[in-house]
């Protein structure tokens, strides 16, 4: 957990107090108390004709070939971050048919969290790199990711899923039914 000197709200040093059985920065002035952070990123799987559709970085690791991934923002749900990603990065409109991957990563002040969609396009829609974000993308058969830099956890998550192609937790209508959280993404085994 990454130390905070301190108060981001009135500038007065922290102090270490007991919260939910550790130790965190807590402000004594305002009480205060720095929680880690936590980011949830999306990405997208999407597999045309034993290809899967990769992009090439042009922001760090500049490069890198990966899944049309990035972080969701504030007013979003996670299927409506994956289709944003992936508009962004390839100029593809996609559709979420469920989740096939979830990486939990804790880091020292941040907590990382992804979730991989298998998600489907259009069969004629060629994708297009946005020249920002994504160099180059296109559809990449995984016999030839040797080829390329292929990022090690893009390559890990395409094989094992083509190995099985288990089926994606999907997006779960009953829940939704009750109308008890409207803007509610649910995915679910039921």
């Amino acid at each position: 957990m990454m130390d905070v000197r301190y108060c981001p709200g009135c500038g007065t040093p922290t102090v270490k107090r007991e919260d939910g059985g550790r130790p965190r920065d807590t402000c004594p002035a305002c009480g205060w108390v720095h929680y880690s952070e936590m980011a949830i990123g999306v990405g997208a799987l999407i597999i045309r004709d034993e290809q899967v559709l990769l992009v090439e970085r042009s922001i760090p690791p500049v490069g890198r070939w990966t899944l049309p991934s990035g972080w969701i923002e504030q007013d979003e749900n996670l299927a409506m971050a994956v289709v944003r990603e992936v508009k962004e990065e390839t100029d593809l409109d996609c559709t979420p048919v469920g989740i096939v991957c979830i990486r939990n990563m804790p880091r020292p002040g941040r907590n990382e969290t992804y979730v991989c969609f298998l998600c489907e396009v259009s069969p004629e829609a060629q994708p297009r790199a946005d020249g920002v974000e994504s160099a180059q993308a296109r559809f990449v058969s995984p016999a030839d990711f040797n080829a390329l830099d292929v990022s090690v956890f893009t390559r890990f998550l395409v094989e094992e899923y083509l190995r099985d192609r288990p089926g994606p937790l999907p997006a779960s209508r009953s829940f939704n039914r009750f109308d008890l959280y409207p803007d509610a993404a649910i995915f679910a085994a039921f």
